[in-house]
């Protein structure tokens, strides 16, 4: 048998301690630009779900009407059956081209969005199918491959 005292060591130690910190440093300095860019390119991915509703109206109104609309306010585009009450994100305007034979969508960065501001556009031409373009920090790669029939 030992005469000695038993230490009850409780706790952690300050290397110990130094080593969780550092590890949990490098895993947010990896998670959060992952993160932003994932949440970026959600809110991109709603404005161009809404911009194909707003597309889909267009040519639903074309075969009705024989014309395209304009519209930059939300009971305008309540009215052509389009919500965009919950956007947070982006405004939408969209506007039937001089000749009348197109139109362009577009949605423009709100305060909300962040400071990285830009905007969206769908533009439909009668002798180009439709495209999509962005200025701003909304890159090429985050918009449809494929316009919203």
């Amino acid at each position: 048998m030992r005469k000695g005292r038993m230490l009850d060591h409780k706790g952690f130690t300050l290397v110990e301690l130094m080593v969780v910190i550092i590890i949990v440093g490098i895993l947010a300095a990896i998670a959060v630009p992952l993160y932003t860019g994932y949440v970026e390119r959600a809110r991109v991915t709603e404005a161009t779900s809404i911009m194909g509703a707003i597309i889909t109206s267009q040519k639903v109104e074309k075969q009705r009407t024989t014309n395209f609309y304009d519209a930059a306010v939300m009971a305008t585009f309540k009215n052509k059956g389009i919500d965009i009450s919950d956007t947070q994100f982006f405004t939408y305007v969209t506007a039937a081209n001089v000749a009348g034979d197109g139109f362009t969508v577009t949605a423009t960065t709100t305060a909300r969005f962040g400071d990285d501001a830009g905007t969206v556009t769908y533009t439909k031409n009668p002798d180009v199918p439709g495209t999509w373009t962005s200025t701003g920090s909304i890159l090429p790669d985050m918009l449809p491959t494929e316009p919203s029939s």
